[in-house]
């Protein structure tokens, strides 16, 4: 009995002694396996900076070192950056997946989440896929880093929904801006966990594309336009998608031929969601390109206004009534009551080679039940009324040709343009008919030394939070160069008592250059006051 017992025994530690043995082999299997991975990886992530997958292989190996979420807090602002989502948490971590505490809730409805981006130094572009957290009431930034995220992206569009902040589509555009990736993936972020989860699509979806909008009513996810651009491909979309949130669905609704808006991007895309409104959503504006016969590309700016009835899904155009914003595009909007509040843009104008680009960074309110348009007057803080002041208008030519004597007027002012004192002198040509003015110090324009505004700016992010509109970001340009903003500001939209500066930003204007022009009389024009007026009423208001 005890030699049988000894005989089993042996067995059994051979039998230990094998198991042991195998699971070393296949730990060794599977480093090996790891190495392999990792060289490929890496040989992947060699290429030239047009090559967008070596790029983005790169992104993938500075990712997979992320072992664990980190939240930083209080730390340095985002970078400058444009094209960004800017989405309020609201009361949607109040009921997160992994059931959060009340005093977590509570925080979120004072948080803002900014993610993606991207940022024109001038000569290269660069593409971001960072998270941050800003906290409005404290004015401090977090930055989030979490385990597996979704590829860096610019031009999509991000929401937040019971627990979760989803983002669809998007793009990645090389350094040299050569080449175009474009996303047709949906991601979800868990709001308690910060872990990223992508979505798999059931059925049909959206193409891939930037430049689309977003609006979500009771459960759906509204999907409208966008573009889609390789570089040797150009496409502009009219096309309309609705996401069930719960089913994780997608549907396509409308018809070839039906009566709707004209394919576009960069529009103002906004939902009626008021106690009472029967669901409907608005789309303003937009850009898109067109051809002509000798293959030049040309922008189309639109100014139209239309409505979609959700419980019909169909589109109605409406008249535009009110004191309407002046043609744009790259304008901000966000909804607030029943009401959208619009902010800035940019509209371009050509006259033979030359381009002028027109910036704005006034406000504008559409009342959604009246169905009518209201500018929105900023007062000096301090004050319970009387005049205000709407915003300025900057006006920037692009380099491409020369302007001729007939069309160029240059002088300097000290007199109130539209109300606005300058510091600098500035020009001012003869754009369509009209004037208008090219500053050389735009950062912040006073009138009567009183009343503060963020300089004029497009693809500026708004949020509103508690009846405060908060505004990051945006571009604009200084004489040639595009300039690219991470100042941050802040009113209040049921006072309007003034803009608060928040957070200066990097930008460092230039210093203004005097040229044979300013000095010289032959192209100057003096201007009295009476002129000046005759300049500001031009600006009129559309109602047609």
């Amino acid at each position: 009995m005890g030699k049988g017992r000894d005989k089993k025994k042996k067995l059994q530690k051979k039998g230990n002694a094998g198991v042991t043995k195998k699971a070393h082999n296949q730990n060794k299997r599977e480093e090996l396996n790891e190495a392999k991975r990792e060289r490929r990886e890496e040989r992947a992530a060699k290429g030239g900076e047009d090559d967008i997958q070596a790029l983005l292989a790169q992104v993938a190996l500075h990712d997979k070192k992320v072992r664990e979420v980190e939240v930083i807090e209080n730390c340095a602002p985002p970078s400058p950056r444009c094209n960004c989502t800017f989405t309020s948490l609201g009361n949607h971590v109040m009921a997160g997946a992994s059931g959060q505490a009340g005093s977590r809730a509570k925080a979120a409805k004072n948080e803002v989440l900014l993610y993606g981006g991207e940022y024109f130094d001038g000569r290269k572009t660069y593409v971001y896929g960072d998270l941050y957290k800003l906290d409005v009431k404290k004015n401090s930034w977090s930055q989030i880093v979490c385990k597996k995220p979704p590829k860096p992206r610019s031009g999509h569009q991000s929401f937040a929904h019971k627990g979760y902040f989803y983002t669809f589509g998007g793009e990645y555009t090389s350094p040299n801006q050569k080449n175009f990736n474009h996303y047709r993936d949906l991601w979800r972020l868990d709001l308690a966990t910060w872990e990223w989860e992508k979505l798999s699509m059931k059925g049909a979806s959206p193409s891939a594309r930037s430049g689309h909008r977003i609006a979500v009513y009771k459960g759906k996810a509204v999907l409208f336009g966008g573009f889609y651009d390789t570089g040797k491909e150009l496409k502009y979309y009219n096309d309309l998608w609705v996401f069930d949130i719960d089913s994780l669905k997608w549907s396509t609704h409308g018809q070839p031929g039906q009566h709707c808006p004209s394919p576009r991007s960069g529009f103002q895309f906004f939902c009626d969601d008021s106690q009472g409104a029967q669901g409907k959503i608005y789309v303003y504006g937009g850009y898109a390109k067109k051809v002509d016969e000798e293959g030049e590309e040309h922008g189309i700016t639109h100014d139209d206004l239309w409505c979609l009835d959700l419980s019909t899904m169909l589109w109605e155009r409406i008249k535009r009534q009110g004191i309407c914003p002046t043609k744009r595009s790259g304008c901000s909007v966000v909804a607030h009551k029943n009401a959208a509040v619009a902010f800035g843009g940019v509209i371009d104008h050509e006259s033979g080679d030359d381009i002028y680009s027109e910036f704005f960074n006034d406000l504008h309110q559409y009342n959604m039940e009246r169905r009518r348009w209201y500018p929105m007057v900023v007062r000096p803080k301090g004050s319970k009324g009387g005049q205000g002041t709407m915003g300025q208008t900057l006006v920037v030519k692009r380099p491409g040709g020369g302007v001729s004597k007939e069309e160029q007027a240059a002088t300097k002012i000290q007199a109130h343009f539209r109300g606005f004192s300058v510091r600098k002198a500035f020009k001012v040509y003869k754009v369509g008919g009209k004037i208008s003015e090219l500053l050389y110090s735009p950062a912040v324009i006073r009138s009567d030394g009183k009343v503060i505004h963020p300089c004029p700016r497009n693809k500026g992010s708004l949020v509103v939070i508690q009846n405060v509109l908060y505004l990051y970001g945006g571009t604009f340009e200084e004489r040639d160069r595009e300039v690219t903003l991470d100042d941050l500001w802040c009113i209040n939209l049921n006072k309007l008592n003034g803009w608060t500066s928040l957070q200066k930003g990097t930008f460092v204007l230039s210093q203004p250059q005097e040229s044979s022009e300013d000095n010289g009389s032959g192209s100057e024009m003096e201007m009295d006051s009476d002129e000046l007026e005759m300049m500001s009423d031009s600006s009129g208001s559309a109602d047609d």
